[in-house]
């Protein structure tokens, strides 16, 4: 959204607000690197009884590590594979689960489109592969079903 360079004791960093500043907590980049951080309104400094708010300060804390990418594996005939690279959204099943062909399996997020992984055939879920929010390529393995 908004983008500035300070600088602090001889020391620049280029931020970025990546979140509607009058939220009480917004996502900043700092030098590339993304922490959650909490805001408050300085002009709101007299309450409905007259005094004064001391303003909170909370440290930063950094945003959550991406989840890493799927490990690869080798795929048997019953294994579905990721028919697109994106992030694992949701899983639907778990292993052991009779499905049926057609049923939602899983949902890949796809720039920002959630695409719906369906069953290809009957059987039952014999393992899963991946984890939600994993990043997953083309060809790669979701999971396998027997």
């Amino acid at each position: 959204m908004s983008q500035y360079r300070i600088t602090i004791k001889d020391t620049t960093y280029d931020v970025e607000i990546l979140d509607d500043p009058r939220m009480d907590e917004v996502q900043v980049k700092v030098n590339g690197e993304v922490f959650t951080v909490a805001t408050e309104d300085l002009n709101k400094t007299v309450s409905a009884v007259g005094t004064a708010h001391a303003p909170v300060v909370r440290k930063a804390t950094p945003a959550p590590a991406p989840a890493p990418a799927a490990a690869s594996v080798a795929a048997g005939p019953g294994t579905i594979k990721s028919p697109l690279p994106g992030v694992v959204n949701s899983i639907k099943v778990h292993a052991g689960d009779k499905v049926k062909a057609n049923d939602e399996i899983c949902v890949i997020e796809a720039m920002k489109a959630m695409n719906i992984i369906r069953a290809p055939q009957d059987g039952t879920v014999a393992r899963i592969h991946v984890n939600v929010g994993a990043q997953v390529a083309h060809g790669a393995p979701l999971m396998d079903i027997e």
